[in-house]
């Protein structure tokens, strides 16, 4: 199974915006958030901002050549770290070490500072990213609040981990 990352380009935003939507009905579950009358989570979800700021990296996640989710990194310029700002990895492609070698592709395509963060309600994106970002950084990484205390965060540097993932 070969895991890739692929950079969206305008002509993915349409994918793209789907994907997020998807995002929503899965997480519907721990958030509790409800569909509209259109049969939609999203409704004013504008991807096209985020391939026109050079702050933003996108990448679809493929196995195989097949679409199994999407990444998007944004680099604080304020703080000087990368943020993992969204991270996705369809069901079908779950447990099978998908989103592991995914985000250990991404931390190593951004040498620095990180942090990742989850929402209170979403556990199992809690124990994914405790479980990934311990192993990456050999367990060197700092768990703090999220900026809006709206759930944990992981920071760590990987400047130093370069030569154990290149």
């Amino acid at each position: 199974m070969a895991v890739s990352l692929e950079r969206i380009s305008l002509d993915g935003l349409d994918t793209l915006k789907n994907l997020f939507e998807l995002v929503a009905y899965d997480l519907s579950e721990w958030s509790g958030a409800n569909i509209n009358d259109n049969g939609l989570y999203l409704t004013s979800l504008d991807v096209r901002s985020l391939v026109d700021d050079s702050d933003y990296d996108l990448f679809f996640v493929r196995v195989d050549a097949v679409l199994a989710g999407f990444v998007v990194v944004k680099y604080l310029r304020e703080e000087d770290l990368y943020y993992l700002n969204h991270f996705f990895i369809l069901r079908k492609f779950r447990r099978q070490g998908v989103g592991k070698e995914a985000a250990i592709m991404v931390f190593d395509l951004h040498i620095g500072k990180w942090r990742v963060s989850e929402f209170e309600w979403n556990t199992p994106a809690q124990h994914f990213w405790i479980k990934v970002i311990r192993d990456y950084t050999m367990d060197q990484f700092v768990e703090t609040r999220r900026k809006d205390n709206k759930g944990p965060a992981q920071e760590f540097m990987n400047v130093h981990l370069q030569v154990n993932h290149s």
